[in-house]
């Protein structure tokens, strides 16, 4: 038996999410984030490509949402936090 460090995994997977940023993608559905991580990892197990998805899940990187078919789709949240520029505009009437 092989055991498996998730760590180096999920620092490989993160990296590529925020080089190709997947959260401008919106939400999409397992099979292509399942896709993704193979791609990635070269790691074709299910049992340990499920894994990295919800150690993603449960640390917060990915937000779930329940769509009418009664399963889920997934998007990836943005690291860099949303950042919202406020201006202030001043109007003077004379």
């Amino acid at each position: 038996m092989v055991k498996t460090d998730l760590e180096p995994l999920l620092k490989l997977v993160l990296d590529y999410i925020i080089k190709k940023e997947y959260w401008k993608h919106g939400y999409i559905k397992y099979s292509i984030i399942k896709r993704m991580i193979i791609y990635v990892t070269k790691i074709e197990r299910m049992y340990i490509v499920r894994k990295i998805f919800v150690t993603l899940t449960d640390k917060g990187y990915i937000i779930r949402k329940r769509n009418k078919a009664r399963s889920y789709l997934y998007k990836f949240k943005n690291p860099n936090g949303n950042i919202k520029e406020s201006k202030t505009v001043t109007i003077t009437f004379d």
